[in-house]
């Protein structure tokens, strides 16, 4: 197999094909099989030879006036082997070696890491600590203006280069960063012919000797600079070119090697890998950040009627005050909470909601607030409290209008100094929490039939949000149902979102929907589930469960409050509270007085259907 030479010397860059198994390289009118220009060398330089196996030994002739390089230091009168790739410093000339050994061959060695620690005297040793401590110190450093003086250190005390310079394209401009060996930070002028040819081309530049090189000779700031070798070299990394390395000589002889340049390119490596990590992490605290201020799905809307709603959430989202929902039951006052809680500076915290018309009356405390280890029957260990649970986050408190009245009194000083006291405990612990509240309760009466504290009301209602209805806003009712058909399908494991037929969506815009979003998502699982992956027909849709409710629309009672009514129906307020009313006598009437039953046809918890039929007058207290 022959042995390909690339060559570049003075006469410029070559490549020679060598067939022989031994040969010699010399200078000019030397005996030897490859002749490089090298100025006052007549003689043989190096011999090749090829062993049994294809690889390369080489040596060089003894009393030459210049060393000859190669990446683990000087080449001596003995023969040491060289691998595919492997480049020689003769002098000024580079002489990069090319072969494949034969089949069967060893060529590819392996290597015992031991070997590569830095031993005393070993030709890596130095470079290799260098580079080491380089890499350790970049790991923990994160902008340029801490990385990039840390690699031009490195280069400076593991090559010749007296100069080094770096120039970096950022997304905050251009940055240059300068170094020298005598310790000066100020600019110099770098080879900017240099420099721009490495940029253009995305290649490495390397003038060994600049007196000699017929174009680099030619440049004037290798003249005006004393400049007697450089290298220039990109700075890649995520497949483009993030800056440009450089380093020169201005001593006078002074080279930088083959080696020199194996040195700065591994170095522009380690600085590449470190700063386009930088680049991976802030793109994804960019599309975190970015997606933490994404529209929440709460806000996505197609109805005039929630066009204040979305513009409310996005303006109280960032402030910490306490924001009061207000909204028939299932309108959805949750999702809002969580959208509240997701688009603000709370949103890595905790979300903790809590149903007051579902916790019982005795051990709300307890749940809210924490108890003590003995402080009452079953308290067997410490427990803490909700408001503890949401430390850091936010607090979301539905259905607050079902909450006892002496119950309200801690709430409020919970609001007030953001301190809780847990059941039987003697001390205080300070939360750091948001609290947002919910309910579906005309709580203007409810202060004024003294049932719920006018103080608590004020404090709840820094901020207030209502919330439409969902017949108030059918514009969402086709995108709502493509939702939760989409959460139904996963759910039940089906490949594809099943469409819903024009039939079936015309007859949902006809509902009156008293159970709302809650109501409709019901209908839509329901819905999946008897379809079983196919279109969704009306007979998929199960409503004759809502019976009462349409009997009740069809009347008239109903109808009114969806249709906005005349002059003589009273305000918003006074038909809706008709309507739930008529809801609720009903609704009792059909489950014969079982309240469990009559609950869960209306769609509540049976305490706070208790409670409004309570306030109703529809049963006794």
């Amino acid at each position: 197999m022959p042995v390909t030479l690339e060559i570049t010397d003075r006469s410029g860059s070559r490549e020679v094909e060598v067939a022989e198994e031994a040969f010699w390289i010399g200078g000019p009118k030397s005996d030897s099989a490859i002749v490089l220009d090298l100025p006052g060398v007549f003689g043989r330089v190096l011999e090749v030879k090829r062993d049994e196996r294809g690889r390369l030994h080489v040596r060089a002739e003894p009393g030459l006036p210049f060393p000859v390089r190669c990446a683990t230091g000087n080449v001596g009168g003995r023969f040491e082997s060289f691998l595919d790739g492997d480049v020689l410093n003769v002098g000024p000339a580079l002489v990069r070696l090319r072969y494949v050994a034969e089949a069967g061959g060893d060529a590819v060695q392996e290597i015992d890491p031991a070997t590569l620690a830095p031993a005393p005297g070993s030709p890596v040793g130095t470079w290799y600590q260098t580079f080491m401590e380089m890499a350790d110190h970049l790991e923990g450093l994160k902008s340029p203006e801490q990385m990039v003086p840390a690699a031009m250190a490195a280069i400076l005390r593991a090559t010749g280069a007296d100069r080094t310079h770096v120039v970096l394209d950022t997304d905050d401009g251009v940055q240059t960063f300068f170094a020298s060996r005598s310790g000066e930070k100020k600019s110099f002028r770098p080879s900017k012919s240099l420099v721009e040819q490495v940029r253009e081309s995305g290649r490495v530049v390397h003038v060994p000797i600049a007196a000699s090189d017929p174009v680099a000779s030619t440049f004037q700031s290798i003249r005006s600079e004393g400049i007697s070798s450089a290298v220039a070299l990109p700075v890649q990394a995520l497949g483009k070119t993030l800056g440009i390395l450089y380093a020169d000589c201005t001593r006078d002889g002074a080279v930088l090697s083959a080696e020199d340049l194996q040195r700065m390119a591994f170095c522009s490596r380690i600085l590449a890998t470190a700063l386009g990590n930088r680049v991976i992490v802030r793109s994804l605290l960019t599309r975190d950040a970015e997606a933490s201020t994404a529209p929440h799905w709460a806000l996505e809307t197609n109805s005039p009627a929630c066009q204040e709603l979305v513009e409310r959430v996005k303006l109280y989202a960032p402030a910490d005050y306490t924001v009061l929902l207000r909204g028939e039951t299932g309108a959805g006052k949750e999702v809002v909470a969580r959208a509240l809680h997701d688009l603000s500076r709370r949103q890595k915290g905790p979300f903790v909601p809590v149903n007051c018309a579902a916790i019982p009356e005795q051990l709300m405390e307890s749940m809210l607030f924490g108890h003590e280890k003995g402080s009452f029957t079953g308290a067997v260990q410490n427990r803490r409290g909700h408001f503890e649970e949401a430390h850091g986050g936010t607090i979301f408190l539905d259905e607050i209008g079902d909450m006892a009245h002496e119950l309200q009194a801690k709430i409020l000083r919970v609001l007030q100094d953001r301190v809780v006291m847990p059941v039987g405990g003697q001390r205080q612990i300070r939360v750091d929490v948001r609290i947002l509240a919910a309910t579906h309760q005309d709580l203007e009466r409810m202060v004024r039939e003294g049932r719920f504290r006018q103080d608590l009301y004020y404090r709840l209602r820094e901020l207030e949000i209502l919330l439409p209805s969902l017949r108030e806003r059918l514009e969402d009712l086709e995108m709502l149902c493509g939702r939760f058909l989409a959460e139904a399908a996963e759910e039940l494991g089906h490949a594809e979102v099943p469409a819903l037929s024009e039939e079936a969506l015309e007859k949902m815009r006809q509902m009156p929907w008293p159970g709302n979003i809650r109501e409709l998502r019901h209908v839509m699982k329901g819905a999946a589930l008897r379809a079983g992956g196919e279109t969704i027909l009306v007979s998929h849709l199960d409503l004759d469960r809502d019976r009462l409710v349409n009997e009740s629309a069809a009347t008239g009672e109903l109808g009114a409050a969806a249709g906005g009514g005349g002059e003589d129906g009273g305000t918003w307020k006074e038909r809706l509270e008709a309507q739930e009313r008529e809801a609720l006598r009903r609704t009792f009437s059909a489950a014969n007085g079982n309240l469990t039953r009559a609950a869960e046809m209306f769609g509540v918890p049976r305490t706070t259907y208790r409670e409004k039929l309570q306030r109703h007058g529809l049963l006794e207290s």
